[in-house]
């Protein structure tokens, strides 16, 4: 018996070989998952076919039609889209023929639901065009994708993507060819005649051109960012002037040609070393509204003069004074002045606060501006203040978008206002002895000329509101304010007897000059600072409607008169009803007689010891209530203004929690009244 050695060999690898019955149950799995993201799918784009599908129905008049158009189509191309999703998935899906063929049916008769939900031919419902567009979608590009996806299946991924590209640059090279044929022959008409350039007859697109620089001089331009949109602490003194300029400064253009700057208000051209400032009115922010505007709904233009007295404008201002004199005594107007107009306060704090808000001088305290009032009634609201300075926020501690246009940043440039340190010097600046330049022009011909172009825009389409603000009456030597002789005659020049015939203009002052050697030294220049300008001129046509607010106005220049009436005035202009006094209408606040005089002194003590730290603690508490800033911003940049002059804006501001204190409008019967009555301290009293 023999035996033979047969060596083992130890494999490892293995071969299972798996049952057809495990093969169907991974396969079944794989399946079921595919399908089921298949169905989620489907299910998501349906829900959301019908959203925006029937949100793209909505309807209105013709008006309405034409400014969202954009939208309706874009609404009802996404609600395509999501229709086209829906439909793809039940290719996809792995299941039964004939299931598929049910939900295809289902899709159908989707949109035969949604022909007869909404079939309309007319402006309110137009679902019948809606369905017309949303067929021809389905039909052109589902079947564009059709194409494609065939395509892409018979030859694979690499020769679909080399031959599509293919494919598209000869159709755009052809199209191109096509295009520029029909473009070269649309003006052709009979007898080989053309339709000729129309630069004469429509009018043109404002751009911005600087002309007369040198070629070889680099030309360059920067965009002056605006002020109404800043924030609470971007506006605080001192801080606005350096946001406008590292604004402006972050962004410098290159000058190659004339350039579009649509909603840009201010420009800073430079020509080598040359800076030339250019300002205008921005195309219009708000919508014309229709029909003629009422007769009780005046327009205000409100021409401020910071530190004017009575007397300093009969002095500087001559000509201003005839002009307004001619218009008295051509029967357009009807003009008034207040001889006792006196302050409530020493500068500008307690006085501007009584004109524009109605409120004491009360830390913590903060009014209503009439012109935030007055926009949130549907007026257009403008403003320029030639003093780097936001009111709202240097006097009356908040801020918000009150005007629909506003010139401030321009003024906050270093070449007038210093960028450091105090930019109110005596002989340059706000408060500068000196004339002030910027750019080779004065500085208050560009808030004039802003005001005549906010004018030249809305008047006749809206009614407005606009506050002319000028510091030039604010140095010591009392002859910067003659400067601005010409320039006011030609601001009244340009105001057409239309204009004329719907504006009340009201020229003023908070309070008069408290600087120099006549208020330091005279008992004239002492009088002069408690008497500030004030005048008033009333359209005859609305004086006619009402003939005893004519004899009020005459019979009010020689009474007592605070800040508080003058407000008063401004709120009772405002829809004005003869039957309603001011504080009628309000339903608010408290008569002038019985407000209490305060001491809106700060302890300077206390500051300087706090000093920055009293700084921070009540900006951090101002602050606070401007938390939903953007939200408010971007609700009230929207233009709400529908088809009638007495559509409010939808404001609420909860920042505002002064006690408004009513004095008598001048445009009522006013009784004689002692200076205490209208908050007019004994030492500031001039009664005699």
């Amino acid at each position: 018996m023999s035996t033979e050695y047969v060596p083992v060999v130890n494999d490892s690898r293995l071969v299972v070989v798996d049952s057809d019955e495990n093969i169907k149950k991974r396969h079944d799995g794989y399946v079921k998952r595919h399908n089921k993201k298949i169905y989620i799918t489907f299910g998501i784009s349906y829900i959301l076919w019908i959203i925006f599908y029937k949100a793209s129905l909505i309807g209105g008049n013709l008006n309405y039609i034409k400014d969202h158009l954009f939208k309706i189509g874009m609404l009802l191309f996404i609600s395509f889209l999501f229709y086209s999703v829906a439909l793809w998935s039940i290719a996809f899906l792995k299941i039964q023929k004939r299931i598929k063929v049910i939900l295809y049916i289902f899709m159908g008769l989707s949109l035969v639901g949604a022909f007869y939900y909404d079939h309309g031919e007319f402006f309110d419902y137009h679902g019948m065009y809606n369905f017309m567009v949303f067929c021809l979608f389905i039909i052109i590009l589902d079947t564009l994708s059709l194409v494609l996806y065939k395509w892409y299946v018979f030859v694979g991924l690499k020769k679909f993507l080399i031959q599509f590209a293919i494919f598209l640059v000869c159709l755009s090279l052809i199209l191109f060819f096509i295009l520029r044929h029909f473009i070269n022959i649309w003006g052709n008409g009979f007898l080989n005649k053309k339709i000729e350039n129309g630069d004469k007859l429509c009018k043109n697109e404002k751009k911005f051109t600087i002309t007369g620089c040198p070629k070889d001089y680099p030309m360059t331009y920067m965009i002056i960012p605006e002020t109404r949109n800043m924030t609470y602490s971007e506006k605080k003194e001192h801080v606005m002037r350096e946001v406008v300029n590292s604004r402006m400064e972050s962004k410098v253009y290159k000058y190659t040609e004339p350039v579009a700057l649509p909603d840009v208000e201010a420009v800073l051209a430079k020509c080598g070393e040359q800076d030339k400032l250019v300002v205008r009115l921005a195309d219009r922010r708000v919508k014309p509204v229709k029909g003629p505007q009422p007769k009780d709904k005046l327009n205000i233009l409100l021409i401020y003069i910071d530190a004017m007295g009575r007397r300093q404008f009969f002095r500087n201002l001559p000509k201003t004074q005839k002009i307004m004199e001619s218009l008295h005594k051509s029967g357009k107007m009807h003009l008034n002045q207040f001889f006792r107009y006196g302050v409530v306060g020493f500068n500008t704090n307690a006085n501007s606060l009584g004109l524009f808000a109605g409120v004491q001088w009360i830390k913590g305290k903060r009014g209503l501006p009439i012109w935030e009032d007055y926009r949130n009634n549907g007026y257009v609201s403008g403003e320029t203040d030639d003093h780097c300075e936001d009111w709202d926020r240097q006097y009356n501690n908040r801020t918000t978008v009150s005007f629909d246009h506003e010139l401030i940043a321009p003024f906050c440039l270093p070449e007038y206002h210093d960028r450091t340190g105090n930019p109110h010097g005596n002989f340059k600046g706000a408060y500068s002895i000196l004339r002030r330049c910027l750019t080779g022009r004065y500085v208050h011909k560009y808030g004039i000329d802003y005001t005549k172009d906010f004018i030249k825009t809305y008047d006749g389409t809206n009614p407005w509101f606009f506050r002319a603000s000028f510091i030039e009456a604010h140095e010591g030597t009392a002859s910067v304010l003659s400067l601005m002789d010409d320039d006011l005659v030609d601001l009244f020049e340009s105001l057409s007897d239309e204009a004329l015939d719907r504006t009340a203009i009201i020229m003023m002052s908070d309070h008069g000059l408290h600087m120099g050697l006549c208020f330091l030294f005279t008992h004239q220049g002492f009088v002069e600072h408690k008497l500030p300008f004030l005048a008033t001129l009333i359209p005859e046509r609305f004086l006619k409607e009402y003939p005893e607010l004519r004899k009020n106005l005459d019979d009010n220049e020689q009474k007592l008169i605070s800040a508080y009436d003058i407000y008063a005035t401004l709120k009772d202009l405002l829809n004005f009803d003869i039957n309603r006094e001011p504080h009628e209408k309000d339903g608010t606040g408290i008569d002038v007689s019985k407000a209490k005089f305060v001491n809106g002194k700060r302890k300077r003590s206390l500051e300087k010891k706090l000093g920055r730290l009293d700084d921070w603690l009540e900006d951090k508490e101002s602050f606070g209530l401007y938390k939903n800033y953007e939200k408010r911003h971007w609700e009230e940049e929207k233009d709400i203004h529908n088809d009638h002059f007495l559509t409010k804006r939808n404001t609420t501001d909860d920042t505002v929690n002064g006690t408004i204190v009513w004095g008598k409008s001048l445009l009522r019967k006013m009784d004689y009244r002692k200076c205490e009555n209208i908050l007019i301290k004994p030492g500031d009293c001039v009664c005699n």
